[in-house]
C-alpha cells in the first residue's frame, strides 16, 4: 500500500492510523466503485465509519481518507 502526500497530511489533520487505512481497504465493511479507476472501502472504526478513497496499480495508492457523517 502507498500513501500519497494529499492522504498523509489528511490523515494527521483527521486522526486517521494508518493501520485503521490499511483494515479498511484489506477488510472493508462495504466497497464499491468511485469514478475513474477510483475505488472506495469503508469500515466502521469504534463509533466513525472511515471511508478511503484509492486505486490499485502495482499496489494500492490511497488518494484521500475521510470520516463519514453517521446518520
Amino acid at each position: 500500500m502507498k500513501i500519497t502526500k494529499h492522504a498523509l497530511f489528511r490523515m494527521q489533520q483527521r486522526g486517521i492510523e494508518e493501520k485503521d487505512v490499511a483494515s479498511t481497504i484489506s477488510s472493508p465493511d462495504d466497497s464499491g466503485e468511485s469514478f475513474g479507476r477510483r475505488k472506495l472501502a469503508r469500515k466502521k472504526i469504534e463509533d466513525k465509519t472511515l471511508e478511503v478513497v484509492y486505486i490499485e496499480e502495482d499496489d494500492k495508492v490511497v488518494i484521500t481518507v475521510y470520516w463519514l457523517e453517521d446518520t
